[in-house]
């Protein structure tokens, strides 16, 4: 790298969880997330096969224009700041970043994840890949790790608007506010994400006037452990039984389109409900809208 740090030596680190650019990267990809466990030739198939009914995942590219955006919008209030870019798994990893950055001359990053949720099943392996990174950085760097902006008028504002332009034709559509499960381990164990969730809905839900909505959690994973519920199908079910035939779904656990946006709400939950009878429709995801990039400014910014 040939850019170098800002005058007082500090810059950004944004941190998100990372993308296989094509199925060519999946095997190691996929070893990556599983802690080194190699996966199956049997997972690796399954997850080619969604990844080419979606036409690839354009995560890495959103990600990217939001790097690039947040580094132009700090701009006017740092000069000269650089905005680095690190993943949970792939590249750009953190590990490799952080001692790219210091060997650039920065003495201090100030990291915020593309993730509004401070939940420990999401927050820790960034911690720790920070962590790696600091321990390999040929230099003394500090990081300054600012999570937490699940409640930013901004945030909430894009989601708030979304719905009610996504109602406008239809005011009657029940609203589904969504979120990727997490093992019940983890919640026993103290993760405050179910409540970060319900005060994150709970203010979607006001912000958009709602008054007939529910919460749901959606992609648990394929494990034989128990998931946190009610899973999004079941509140679907439900809402039909109850004569709201006409539904729609704000996936706001998830800032941007992936995976888990355009296969699993957009393949297998539209599927499951053209065959319940569903009229089924979704929100489109922020990915890096201003709303966004201006909730990571302000939590770098603030204090």
């Amino acid at each position: 790298m040939t850019e170098r740090a800002s005058r007082d030596g500090r810059a950004v680190l944004l941190m998100a969880y990372g993308s296989p650019n094509g199925a060519q990267d999946l095997p190691a990809y996929l070893a990556d997330v599983l802690h080194g466990e190699r996966p199956s030739e049997a997972t690796v198939r399954e997850y080619v096969r969604r990844y080419d009914r979606i036409g690839g995942s354009p995560q890495n590219r959103i990600i990217a224009s939001v790097r690039a955006k947040l580094e132009r919008r700090l701009a006017a209030d740092w000069p000269g700041v650089r905005v680095f870019l690190g993943v949970k798994h792939g590249a750009p990893a953190l590990k490799d970043v952080i001692p790219d950055a210091a060997r650039t001359g920065v003495r201090h990053l100030t990291a915020v994840p593309l993730t509004p949720y401070a939940s420990t099943w999401i927050s820790e392996p960034y911690r720790d890949g920070v962590a790696e990174g600091i321990r390999a950085a040929p230099t003394p760097i500090e990081v300054d790790v600012r999570l937490d902006w699940h409640l930013d008028p901004h945030w909430i504002g894009y989601w708030s608007r979304a719905i009610r332009a996504a109602r406008a034709a239809d005011p009657e559509r029940a609203v589904l506010l969504s979120a990727h499960s997490l093992p019940k381990r983890m919640r026993d164990r103290g993760d405050p994400y179910p409540e970060i969730l319900a005060e994150t809905s709970g203010a979607i839900a006001r912000a958009a006037a709602l008054d007939r909505w529910s919460f749901a959690y959606q992609s648990a994973g394929n494990t034989t452990e128990p998931w946190l519920g009610p899973d999004l199908t079941d509140v679907m079910l439900d809402w039909h039984r109850k004569g709201a035939a006409r539904q729609l779904v704000a996936s706001f656990g998830f800032v941007f389109d992936h995976l888990e946006v355009l296969y699993d709400l957009d393949v297998v939950v539209k599927e499951f409900a053209e065959a319940h009878g569903i009229d089924y429709a979704r929100v489109p995801m922020p990915n890096d809208a201003d709303d966004v990039v201006e909730a990571l400014a302000g939590r770098i910014l603030g204090p």
